[in-house]
């Protein structure tokens, strides 16, 4: 799934979460649980999102490691 993709979804949720809310403010019956599905749904988008950018950056981190292995390879003892 990309990044992209995730956080459009998690923008719909959301959409949705805040409409169903406002409509639980106003009394409709379900309303409030509706709200609350729309709003775990919103978050698990967001934290999909999350978990691809930490990958991103732990896959960056992996690389810089390795370069800074072969540059103290290179280098001599101090």
């Amino acid at each position: 799934m990309a990044t992209h993709e995730a956080v459009e979804r998690a923008k719909r949720f959301e959409g949705l979460a805040l409409g169903w809310a406002k409509k639980a403010q106003e009394g409709h019956p379900g309303a409030v649980e509706l709200a609350q599905t729309f709003g775990s749904l919103a978050a698990a988008a967001r934290m999909e999102h999350m978990t691809w950018r930490m990958r991103v950056l732990g896959e960056q981190l992996e690389g810089v490691q390795t370069s800074m292995d072969s540059l103290r390879r290179k280098l001599p003892d101090r």
